[in-house]
């Protein structure tokens, strides 16, 4: 039922185009897919990101933008990461310098505190440098009991990612796109049989720094014992589009991985 609450709410509230405050363009540039913040229906939901650095011996400092969030953070020491808003919109940008000091170990754990209303988006991570990252994201009670938790690893840039799909005992298989992007465009979404025939196909629109998250049923008619795949097809324009699956059997959730390609198929 609670994670059942969560994924609805993640995928009811969707991404709109803000205007496009950046962080520094380098090739150490982490994306994840889903964030959530905030308290709903007697539930909160946090978010950690973990980031240990991997390249050098000297200070970092990385850039961690939320598109649609603007949650602050609390590190492992206690150190508070506030998230300034850099434009307006419906999606806006939200900026936290985060420091991996010399003089310290070279890791951070940050933690939102789940206590205003519930925000979903996606964050960035921009770092001068390698490191390891990944974010949980959390569900906890009234009484700050754990219900909870995925681990989403950063996600991959492409123009086709595929999923594996099974409905025949009852599970859902959802999506979050991303549009890492000054401009929009029309994105679809492909099932395909056990022999690789088309099933169905949809398409609709994705804003500028904007997130959409579904369910594929929510997309696409499919029958309840339906196994195949479904391809999801980023942005026409060829923009910057990261994907990750959200499946959930009852009340067992994860997320899944796709293959990413850098055309769609044929």
């Amino acid at each position: 039922m609670y994670w059942r609450l969560f994924i609805i709410s993640v995928f009811l509230i969707g991404g709109a185009p803000p205007g496009g405050a950046q962080s520094p363009t380098t090739s150490n540039v982490y994306i994840f897919p889903l964030f959530a913040n905030g308290t709903s229906s007697g539930t909160s939901y946090t978010s950690t990101i973990k980031m240990t650095r991997i390249s050098g011996s000297t200070s970092m400092q990385c850039m961690l933008t939320q598109r649609n969030t603007n949650a602050a953070f609390t590190g492992a020491t206690g150190y508070f990461y506030p998230a300034y808003v850099t434009d307006a919109g419906f999606s806006p940008a939200a900026q936290s310098v985060i420091i991996l000091d010399s003089h310290s170990p070279f890791w951070e754990i940050l933690r939102t505190n789940g206590q205003s209303p519930l925000q979903t988006g996606y964050a960035k991570l921009d770092c001068p440098g390698a490191v390891q990252a990944q974010l949980q994201v959390s569900l906890s009670d009234a009484k700050n009991n754990k219900l909870g938790e995925a681990t989403i690893a950063p996600a991959t840039q492409g123009a086709s990612f595929q999923f594996l799909i099974d409905r025949r005992d009852g599970t859902r298989l959802g999506f979050s796109l991303i549009n890492d992007a000054p401009t929009g465009g029309q994105f679809g979404l492909v099932a395909r049989d056990q022999f690789n025939f088309e099933v169905t196909r949809q398409y609709d629109i994705i804003q500028p720094w904007s997130q959409v998250s579904r369910f594929v049923d929510q997309m696409l008619t499919l029958p309840t014992d339906f196994v195949g795949t479904v391809e999801l097809i980023g942005v026409t324009s060829g923009e910057q589009n990261y994907a990750v699956g959200l499946q959930y059997t009852g009340t067992v959730f994860t997320t899944i991985q796709p293959l990413v390609r850098s055309t769609p198929l044929p």
